[in-house]
């Protein structure tokens, strides 16, 4: 095997194993399932999808039936995904009817001696 072929060989290499990384991280893990959520589904299906919350709350908003909305976060890296339940589903059963994705500003950290100045007022 000449230099040349070898080269072709390793660049394919690893321009398949990038490719299957990338289509394992986009297809596989958190993101997908959460994808998967739908309006309508109850606790218990959610609970199956995701699995056990990072947080359990309430939101300050006031749903069916004067009851607040109960609210579940899933904390992924600097990413927070909510999802809010309200009482509409059959006799009263919690249901989602809101998905929220939050992402964290990055910011430069403070020990950095060249952090970047902040604008002034």
């Amino acid at each position: 095997m000449s230099v040349s072929q070898f080269r072709r060989r390793v660049i394919a290499v690893v321009v398949v194993c990038g490719a299957l990384a990338f289509l394992l991280g986009r297809f596989t893990g958190f993101e997908p399932r959460w994808r998967g959520l739908s309006d309508g589904m109850t606790q218990p299906e959610v609970k199956q999808a995701l699995g056990s919350p990072t947080r359990t709350g309430t939101t300050g908003t006031i749903g069916a039936g004067n009851r607040n909305v109960a609210r579940w976060e899933y904390k992924r890296g600097r990413c927070t995904y909510c999802v809010d339940f309200d009482y509409i589903g059959p006799g009263g059963v919690p249901v989602v009817f809101r998905t929220e994705r939050f992402s964290e500003e990055w910011d430069w950290p403070s020990w950095w001696p060249w952090r970047p100045a902040k604008a002034r007022a």
